[in-house]
């Protein structure tokens, strides 16, 4: 019976629809409960429980939202087929017994690793990736940086070159944060800090892949890992996502006869179609890294904002074989110019990580580092992030609505659960535009917005043109006449 094999704790801080929903996944991972197993009614396991009927029906929600239970009206609620996929029940604890081979890293990571070193302890409109950086708490981010300032001042092991890879106190908030909010598991020495995303990206391509080293790539994809792949002199390979399966050809076995070092994916919210990568999909890409032994990079840049039920559990938390490296970035949560953001990588690539990133540099400031870590412990992060949730998804209906309902005929918005931004395509007359020619036009009326055709980056097929809109930092009134601005270009525009 599925009641005899959970047990819940009521002083746990997790609560128990989290506590309830961990346990049933586990029991499912494990093989514990096969494909096709019914569970017992909601009212039937609160009763065998002792718990409330909604504790039940919330983690019953949840395991049906990431595809690990299929709910029937008629046939009841059971373990999804889609759960095959963790085979004999081995994905735990038992198949790490397995050997686990040294990591491959690139020769620029080596050559960086072997230069020695001496560390002495010590111390407006539709912008894309822009959130409301007037809602932010500026008040009290001034004062934890006041506090941060005299703090740090006073401690000697915080004023030298000691801590490249981070502040162990914000290593080990951001760790507590992302496994309560993505299911995220790992140490804190895992946790590495840098001053970017793009930093991150770079340096997880120049350790990993030489020049001519097969990569994986989202297409349409984030410009920035384009970037720091070309950089390395990778040869980067798409992997089609606007389809309705992103791994259409992962499942087709389409791949097996290519060997990446390196797969850039964002399951949980692709960038930029906003499209949530299926468990299914989730799986099989973690046996092919495994199958090839190669490394996921998992974006998560803005999972925090999610608009229906709870965001979808990272990639990393799936992973038992120390495939997935897990970034994250508080670009979006918080505000660009922060500057913060972190990587949570394999064991077998702590030290490997540590050393590039020491001859790197890329590392923010203590103080930034000191008062964000207050930020997080005191549960500022929580509160603004809840705020934002609700002020984003209100922005962005309204952006949906008035696309719909003034530029119907021109443009096709998708919808995304969550972020900051969504891609709009051209449709009707508008589809014989250039949409590159278009932002120009539309950035010399004060209205900003990307290029979808931009992200397009292989050229192995057609792009499917249209603009990126960023909505988190625009109100309802700038929306407004943003979208009368765009339909004014494009009745002009469009023969």
């Amino acid at each position: 019976m599925v009641a005899g094999q959970i047990s819940l704790d009521r002083t746990d801080a997790d609560g128990l629809p989290r506590q309830l929903f961990l346990q049933i996944r586990q029991l499912i991972e494990q093989g514990r409960l096969a494909p096709g197993t019914r569970l017992p009614a909601s009212r039937q396991l609160a009763s065998e429980l002792k718990v409330g009927r909604n504790t039940v029906l919330v983690a019953y929600e949840q395991l049906v939202l990431e595809g690990y239970l299929d709910a029937d009206g008629r046939r009841g609620t059971r373990v999804s087929a889609a759960s095959s996929g963790f085979g004999d029940g081995r994905h735990g604890a038992a198949q790490q017994e397995a050997p686990i081979p040294e990591p491959r890293l690139s020769g620029e990571a080596r050559r960086m690793m072997a230069v020695p070193r001496r560390d002495r302890p010590g111390a407006l409109t539709f912008l894309t990736g822009m959130p409301e950086v007037g809602a932010f708490p500026h008040d009290v981010w001034a004062r934890l940086l006041r506090r941060a300032a005299r703090q740090v001042a006073s401690r000697e092991d915080l004023l030298g070159y000691a801590n490249y890879s981070g502040l162990p106190a914000l290593r080990q908030a951001i760790l507590d944060h992302v496994s309560a909010a993505r299911g995220v598991a790992a140490e804190v020495e895992q946790v590495m800090i840098l001053s970017s995303a793009q930093a991150a990206q770079d340096l997880v391509a120049r350790m990993l892949l030489d020049e001519g080293d097969v990569a994986l790539h989202e297409e349409p994809g984030y410009a920035g890992m384009s970037a720091a792949l070309a950089g390395v002199g990778a040869r980067t390979l798409p992997v089609m996502v606007d389809d309705e399966t992103p791994c259409q050809d992962l499942l087709e076995g389409r791949w097996e006869a290519i060997s990446p070092q390196l797969i850039y994916s964002s399951p949980s919210h692709q960038f930029p179609t906003g499209k949530v990568m299926a468990l299914e999909e989730r799986l099989a890409l973690l046996r092919y890294a495994q199958q090839k032994d190669c490394f996921i990079l998992e974006d998560d840049y803005d999972s925090e904002f999610h608009f229906s039920g709870a965001p979808i559990s990272s990639l990393q938390g799936l992973d038992r074989r120390g495939l997935v490296i897990y970034m994250g970035t508080f670009s979006k949560a918080l505000m660009p110019g922060l500057r913060v953001a972190y990587l949570v990588v394999p064991k077998r690539l702590v030290e490997p990580m540590r050393r590039c990133l020491r001859n790197i540099g890329a590392v923010p400031s203590v103080v930034v580092q000191w008062a964000l870590k207050d930020f997080l412990q005191e549960g500022h992060l929580k509160a603004h992030v809840t705020r934002m949730t609700r002020l984003y998804r209100d922005r962005r209906d309204c952006l949906v609505d008035e696309l719909r309902r003034a530029a119907g005929d021109w443009l096709a918005p998708t919808v995304p659960d969550g972020g900051i931004q969504l891609p709009a395509y051209f449709r009707g007359k508008a589809q014989a535009l250039d949409d590159r020619a278009f932002i120009s036009a539309m950035g010399e009326v004060g209205v900003e917005g990307s290029v979808m055709s931009s992200l397009y980056w292989s050229g192995q097929r057609a792009a499917r043109a249209g603009v990126l809109l960023g909505f988190a930092a625009s109100d309802e009134r700038a929306i407004g006449r943003g979208v009368q601005q765009l339909v004014a270009l494009l009745s002009k525009m469009a023969p």
